[in-house]
């Protein structure tokens, strides 16, 4: 009789890279794909494809540069959009909002006051 705990195959530290990227990019297109036409950035003409680079740079970019608020590295963003974009048809003047909504996301998908993230006092 076999245990299933006992089986490597089932243990968290057997996923690949490519395994947790599928998971990644699998939550954000959870969370975005369904009211991307309604987004206020949506261009009509343009599919997910176009988009899902920009959420995966947003959420990215958020952990390269913890502690910071978006508008603080915004430029830093836009310059290196290009380099990040992968097959999206988009510059940055239309990806913008999508990386600034997947930053504002914490990593379990709900929406966090990017605000607060940055040291400082809390101002009520």
């Amino acid at each position: 009789m076999t245990n299933d705990l006992n089986n490597s195959a089932n243990s968290p530290d057997q996923r690949t890279p490519a395994d947790a990227a599928a998971e990644g990019q699998d939550a954000l297109e959870a969370q975005f794909k369904a009211s991307l036409p309604q987004a206020p950035y949506y261009s009509a003409g343009r599919h997910w494809n176009d988009y899902a680079p920009a959420y995966r740079f947003g959420r990215d970019s958020r952990q390269r540069h913890a502690g910071s608020r978006f508008d603080e590295v915004e430029r830093q963003l836009e310059k290196e959009w290009k380099g990040a974009r992968d097959t999206s048809r988009l510059g940055w003047i239309e990806a913008r909002g999508a990386v600034e909504d997947a930053w504002s996301m914490s990593p379990d998908g709900s929406d966090v006051d990017v605000g607060l993230d940055s040291p400082g006092p809390k101002v009520g």
